[in-house]
């Protein structure tokens, strides 16, 4: 699944490639191209046996282009083809997304309905959101894989819709006000899932493949097993450990968000559909596609499970996604009518940078070509400006999302959620790192620098200096400490002082997590998982504390007697 404002830069860096303007061209023309870029790309995989990825071109009603590399399995050595299926993860979004407009269209859904008209028995805490705010990712409901996270849940284990309903119904308090702000949330979509299940009294994996599958002869696609499909068809998820490709175990069913499966056969017959209509029509081709708004009248570039924005200055529509080492991408570009779908079993696989690559390919007199040269831009970094920009920034659009600029020894670095990567200049001011092509522009005011912006394809992304970490208060460290309980979560967390470390112990964490003294009785902690801990006191006594996580804030766990 994936994670789309900038705060997924915990998940990686933004991939980001200097924007041309193009025309189209045929694409028959460019076949010598597309060929001569997948064998680079398959070069640079090296030697021996890989997971790979299935791609397909579409343009109109007809497939124009397919590549297929690598394997299934790694222990067979069955090659991919186009009917191999994947998981399609978060990709998933735009089927969920197609449902609900189309019971809009049958009358049995109100867009601006509150959700609890349909899901009656969820927490008062969700009486204001509505099924658009679910839709569009306004509703601040937190993010169901960080809840699961602080319960001790483990990707490899196995989850279910209703295990994911049952901790949302727990939920007590949202991120935000519903329509205040954009913020991507799987949880948006399993709730979607569920609604589906109550308007049409079926399943939603049922409901999917009768109104949808069966309709464009989609006959690989479900969600979860199909026992109808031979088990050599069905591609492993691999990641690598820094030595070799590892099997990753699949066992997850969140519907609506995620878990959907697919060859990029049968979702070449979906983006044919977004050409056809055939179905939906024009009346719910052009609901899904439309972009959302927040409270204030602010368009987002997200309509029905698509992020509805440019890609290499080509209006499209698509989505991405990733789980284990399932990766995929999808795009459909309306004023050309091409799609393009990939689908990899490889966790090291960067569809969305391949995605970019065949648009320049397709659609671009002159793709540029990319040399050695061109990708080392860097020159020798000028200490005495550098030392302006070390410090650490918060972005300004994903509060909570923090970048540290450092120096060690004769090498600079930037740090994000305790990963560190090295730093290269292009100018004084301007840096990148390698492993993402993403760069960092600095803003030099008055002799000062308080701010940068990462310059992205998506957008440009500002983020402010945060001042230095206030001296330690004089706190008493003991009175911290005890069992501090979650209802939202069911879990217990463990406050103790060690060693002159404050931590949290719990059964659920592999080891103790280390908290780390920010202002008043605030601590910011070692752990991605927990961004920070508030304390609060009462009567001159800590009787509860909040964890905030970008995706899941002010979970509340009360000290225990």
């Amino acid at each position: 699944m994936k994670m789309k404002k900038i705060g997924t830069l915990g998940l990686g860096l933004i991939i980001i490639i200097s924007l041309i303007q193009c025309k189209t061209v045929q694409v028959k023309e460019v076949k010598p191209q597309l060929d001569a870029y997948f064998e680079q790309q398959e070069g640079t995989l090296g030697e021996g046996d890989k997971p790979g990825y299935s791609m397909i071109i579409t343009k109109k009603d007809s497939i124009i282009y397919k590549r297929n590399f690598g394997f299934v399995d790694l222990d067979n050595k069955t090659p991919i083809t186009e009917t191999t299926i994947f998981d399609i993860a978060s990709a998933s979004k735009q089927f969920t997304g197609m449902a609900i407009a189309l019971l809009e269209e049958q009358g049995k859904i109100n867009i601006n309905d509150k959700v609890i008209k349909y899901l009656p028995d969820l927490s008062e805490a969700m009486n204001d959101i509505t099924v658009y705010q679910l839709v569009h990712h306004t509703s601040g409901v937190r993010d169901w894989p960080t809840l699961l996270a602080l319960k001790g849940w483990q990707p490899e284990k196995p989850l279910s819709l209703d295990d994911i309903y049952d901790i949302l119904k727990k939920q007590e308090s949202l991120n935000f006000t519903p329509g205040a702000e954009f913020s991507y949330s799987n949880s948006n979509y399993n709730l979607l899932a569920k609604i589906v299940e109550a308007v049409t009294d079926t399943s939603f994996e049922r409901w999917l493949h009768d109104n949808i599958f069966v309709a464009l002869e989609m006959e690989s696609t479900s969600f979860g097993k199909n026992n109808n499909l031979e088990e050599n068809t069905v591609a492993n998820s691999y990641y690598f450990d820094g030595n070799e490709y590892v099997p990753f175990a699949n066992n997850l069913n969140a519907y609506g968000s995620s878990s959907l499966i697919s060859s990029t056969a049968d979702m070449s017959k979906w983006l044919i559909n977004f050409n056809s209509k055939t179905v939906g029509g024009v009346s719910v081709y052009d609901k899904i596609t439309q972009k959302g708004n927040l409270n204030n009248s602010k368009t987002i570039d997200y309509g029905y499970g698509l992020y509805l924005k440019e890609i290499k200055n080509k209006k499209g529509y698509g989505h991405d996604g990733a789980w284990g080492g399932y990766r995929s991408a999808t795009a459909f570009f309306p004023n050309e009518n091409v799609g393009v779908v990939i689908l990899s079993n490889n966790g090291l696989f960067r569809p969305q940078q391949i995605m970019n690559d065949i648009v320049e390919i397709l659609f671009c007199d002159e793709p540029k070509k990319k040399t050695k040269k061109s990708e080392t831009t860097e020159q020798e970094i000028n200490d005495e400006f550098f030392a302006l920009c070390a410090g650490k920034y918060e972005q300004v659009d994903d509060k909570g999302c923090y970048l540290t600029f450092f120096k060690e020894g004769d090498e600079y670095f930037l740090n994000m959620y305790d990963k560190n990567v090295k730093l290269f200049a292009k100018s004084d001011s301007v840096y990148f790192v390698k492993e993402a092509k993403a760069e960092f522009v600095f803003h030099l005011r008055n002799g000062k620098v308080n701010s940068h912006t990462l310059v992205g394809q998506t957008g440009n992304y500002l983020a402010l200096r945060v001042e230095e970490d206030k001296k330690e208060a004089n706190i008493n460290y003991d009175k911290l400490t005890g069992t501090f309980y979650s209802s939202e979560l069911d879990v217990n967390y463990e406050i103790r002082y060690e060693n002159d470390e404050l931590i949290i112990h719990s059964a659920v964490f592999p080891e103790d997590i280390i908290l780390e003294h920010s202002e008043e009785l605030t601590f910011k902690s070692n752990s991605v998982l927990i961004q920070s801990i508030l304390f609060f006191k009462k009567n001159g006594e800590i009787t509860s504390l909040a964890i905030n996580n970008p995706r899941a804030k002010y979970l509340l766990f009360e000290k225990a007697n």
